[in-house]
């Protein structure tokens, strides 16, 4: 082993230096392990961003960029190969900067599995080995960190996995995707700071839906398309349906709106369609002039199908923001 890789994962903890370590232990999540039975717990997630920093020096940074309420870290990963891992260099390089966020609504974790495998795919070359060249990636895994460990079975019965899973809310009982508008969140404040500070061109929020069966596996929602200006209305409308496009080619069944009813508890009264307010990400980022991108995997779809699906969209959006960015 190399010194300094040696001497990189003596810093780390047990969890995160065993999976760091080269040879036989890769950089794998409790989900995939289990063959996406289960999901892991926050420490998880602390050790993991350590380990793929130590594992991938050139193209990771773990950061943390807030403190939530019981005291826990937000846990962000910054990832890039063109050697910009600050704003200014961005700016510098005139990279663009995506933000990929899972577990606004931590019960709802498909992002967070999803991102670490489709992340470890991108920096071993597997997958989409380019796209990181052209822009900076900033992933933060779980937001509702407390939420997140509030751990049990059964906090969405109408989920079809995994086994056990965190709780919609903090631990302050806010919904965090209630709150960009408002800010009353220490969360929310740590995560608009972050957000002023990189200033994203795209906004990827990563959600399970909740209600109804339907035959789709995934919605893609993006705005601005039904309002903003009009320029960027057409830049909104070319990444929702490039992304759309994409997910249909690898077998998704998606659609470009969330598949709510009219009225809620009457299928026969349509669906309901219409541009989100502030108080939620995608609306939000219409407001700053930006992309927001709302995904919904489908509740009723089994954790391995909708956590493929989440990580085809972390691709394809990726790629169409280092081509278009």
């Amino acid at each position: 082993m190399p010194a300094v890789l040696a001497l990189a994962l003596s810093a780390l903890s047990p969890a995160a230096a065993a999976a760091a370590a080269p040879g036989d232990t890769a950089l794998t999540t409790v989900a995939e392990r289990s063959g996406f039975v289960r999901t892991g717990r926050y420490d998880e997630v602390i050790a993991l961003c350590e380990a793929f920093a130590v594992r991938y020096p050139d193209a990771v940074r773990c950061q943390s960029f807030g403190t939530s309420p019981e005291g826990r870290p937000m846990k962000l990963l910054v990832v890039s190969q063109s050697g910009a891992f600050t704003p200014e260099q961005a700016r510098a390089q005139g990279l663009p900067v995506t933000l990929i966020q899972g577990g606004i609504h931590s019960g709802e974790i498909d992002g967070k599995d999803a991102g670490f495998l489709a992340l470890r795919e991108m920096l071993d070359g597997e997958i989409a080995s380019d796209v990181l060249r052209e822009q900076v990636l900033l992933f933060v895994p779980v937001f509702n960190v407390d939420g997140h460990e509030r751990f049990k079975a059964w906090n969405r019965p109408n989920q079809r996995g995994p086994e056990e899973m965190g709780w919609r809310t903090t631990a302050q009982n806010y919904n965090l995707n209630r709150d960009y508008a408002k800010a009353d969140t220490p969360e929310m404040r740590a995560m608009l700071a972050l957000y002023g500070k990189w200033d994203p061109l795209a906004y990827i929020d990563l959600h399970v839906t909740d209600g109804a069966q339907f035959e789709h596996d995934i919605s893609i929602m993006v705005e601005p398309v039904h309002a903003g200006d009009e320029p960027l209305r057409e830049v909104g409308l070319a990444f929702r349906d490039g992304v759309i496009a994409r997910l249909a080619e690898q077998g998704s069944l998606p659609l470009p709106f969330y598949p709510s009813f009219v009225e809620y508890d009457n299928p026969a009264s349509g669906f309901a369609d219409g541009v989100a307010p502030p108080r939620f990400s995608h609306g939000y980022t219409l407001l700053r002039n930006r992309l927001g991108m709302l995904v919904e995997t489908h509740s009723w779809r089994t954790y391995p199908e909708r956590v493929r699906a989440t990580h085809d969209t972390i691709i394809a959006s990726l790629q169409l923001l280092a081509a278009h960015g």
